[in-house]
C-alpha cells in the first residue's frame, strides 16, 4: 500500500515518486505520495486530483506506467502531469514539450 508522507485538503502540487526520490520535495514542504510502482500511483491517483492537485509531478519511471489514467484528465483545464527523472537523462519531458508546442502553433 502506497503511503502518503504528506496529504492535506489542499494539494495544489503533487510529487508522485520513489520515497528515496521524493523525500527531498517532502523537507521542502510539498504534498508527496511515495509509490513503488505505476499500480500503486494508480491507486493514490484519484484521491490527489480529488484533493486538489493542479500540478502533479511523477517520476518517469512511473509516468509511462500511468499514461492512460492520466489520459482521463487530458481534456479538464488541470491537474497538469509533468515527468521528472531522478537523473539528469531525459527526454521525456521535451518529447512532451515539443508535443504542446505542436498543439500551440503547429510547428515543432
Amino acid at each position: 500500500m502506497p503511503s502518503t508522507l504528506e496529504n492535506t485538503s489542499s494539494t495544489p502540487l503533487v510529487i508522485f515518486g520513489a520515497e528515496d526520490v521524493i523525500l527531498g520535495f517532502k523537507a521542502l514542504g510539498f504534498h508527496v505520495y511515495a509509490v513503488k510502482d505505476a499500480t500503486e500511483l494508480k491507486a493514490v491517483l484519484p484521491a490527489a486530483v480529488e484533493g486538489g492537485a493542479v500540478i502533479c509531478l511523477v517520476e518517469e519511471s512511473l509516468y509511462q506506467g500511468v499514461l492512460p489514467d492520466i489520459g482521463h484528465y487530458k481534456n479538464l483545464p488541470y491537474p497538469t502531469f509533468i515527468p521528472f527523472a531522478s537523473d539528469a537523462r531525459t527526454n521525456l519531458l521535451d518529447k512532451l514539450v515539443k508535443e504542446i508546442r505542436l498543439k500551440a502553433t503547429g510547428v515543432v
